[in-house]
């Protein structure tokens, strides 16, 4: 290869990857709407073949599949809707609270620091009034930006149901797609069909399992709130590291606001450290396993890029995302050193074994191959 012919694929590169993310960035409410759907459909998948294996048509199926999400969905609204309203009419009980902690802590530090109460409160209210217009354009935004939201949100289900009934048409289009040069098209959709459906089942389960046990824990504290602050953890577990740090924060919190003494906030600090320690070396493990085998150096990239994208939602979504890329990568020969860098392979090739510019194949795992029963057709 000359030179010149290295530049221009560098370039032709560079603006590959420029006009992906500008796509990314300026479609991202049209491409969320259908990646939040395309992975409901993989997962609603064997709910929807089991219904028309009854001898059901393939409508009925379809339905079926997307009525259970829907109404999975619209109870968990339910339960964290009656938890919330409790919280809220707490809520003048709590800023008392707060306010009496507060009268203690500034007495403290006026001991300890000689800062004066009043220098405190100054500085407080100084940065109360900072956030408070900041909020205020928040809130506004947010209240601005509800109808834009309600209309992302109301067509998943409609194209849930879309995915599902079509899904014999969309095999068929893969098949019709055929044998490149690097494989099968469809047997890299049944490979990342699976990966998905894994995926979201395991971190459904871990969020039940988590929630569960951050609850019982808060309850064995007597702790306000449980139910709602322990499947608060539970759901921000769904980010990885970030939603760990925020989601332990809160019970501490409301048990420092809440009771007298500093021991129950150790001990949901310890509840938190259990619960977590629990889940990475034991739930997680093994009920999510390999299913997304990603390094913790690309789960990092994928989490500032896909945040800075799109936002909370493309934290959450951005290792899965990652994760399907890997299986594209690892389909295609042509792309497996790119699928090898985003592993968590860490045996590296021996370098006078190489018989590739960048990885030695050996060294690679093949991808998984799906029987055609678990793929996105029967």
């Amino acid at each position: 290869m000359t030179g010149s012919d290295g530049l221009q694929r560098y370039v032709y590169t560079l603006m590959a990857v420029i006009l992906t993310v500008v796509a990314l960035y300026f479609g991202k409410d049209l491409i969320l709407l259908f990646v939040v759907s395309g992975l409901l459909a993989f997962l609603l998948l064997p709910m929807a073949r089991k219904v028309e294996v009854m001898g059901l048509p393939r409508w009925a199926g379809a339905l079926t599949a997307t009525l259970v999400m829907l109404f999975l969905v619209l109870g968990t609204f339910f339960l964290a809707g009656w938890q919330l309203t409790r919280f809220g009419d707490d809520l003048p009980t709590l800023q008392a609270a707060f306010s009496e902690k507060g009268k203690t802590l500034r007495s403290y530090i006026e001991d300890r620091a000689h800062i004066s109460q009043r220098d405190q409160l100054k500085w407080f209210n100084a940065r109360v009034a900072e956030m408070a217009s900041s909020g205020g354009m928040i809130v506004m935004q947010l209240f601005s930006g509800t109808g834009a939201v309600l209309a992302s949100i109301v067509p998943i289900p409609i194209i849930v149901f879309l995915l599902l009934l079509l899904k014999d048409k969309f095999r068929t289009f893969f098949e019709q797609l055929g044998k490149t040069r690097d494989g099968l098209v469809l047997e890299i959709m049944q490979n990342v069909s699976k990966l998905s459906r894994k995926y979201l089942r395991g971190v459904l389960l871990v969020i039940v399992i988590l929630g569960a046990l951050s609850s019982l824990g808060f309850l064995l504290l007597d702790l306000k709130y449980a139910i709602l602050l322990g499947f608060t953890i539970g759901f921000l577990n769904v980010i990885p590291y970030v939603g760990v740090l925020v989601g332990s924060l809160i019970p501490i919190v409301i048990a420092l606001v809440t009771k007298d003494s500093i021991m129950y906030a150790v001990g949901a600090l310890g509840v938190c450290l259990i619960t977590q320690f629990l889940e990475n070396n034991f739930i997680t493990p093994k009920i999510v396993g390999s299913s997304v085998s990603v390094n913790p150096l690309a789960s990092i990239a994928a989490l500032i890029g896909f945040g800075l994208l799109w936002g909370v939602v493309g934290m959450v979504l951005a290792i899965p995302i990652t994760g399907m890329l890997k299986i594209v990568c690892d389909s295609i020969p042509s792309l497996k050193p790119y699928g090898y860098i985003l592993g968590e392979d860490v045996d590296y090739p021996d370098e006078q074994q190489i018989h590739l510019p960048f990885i030695n194949p050996r060294k690679v795992k093949a991808p998984l191959i799906v029987p055609p029963s678990e793929g996105l057709g029967r």
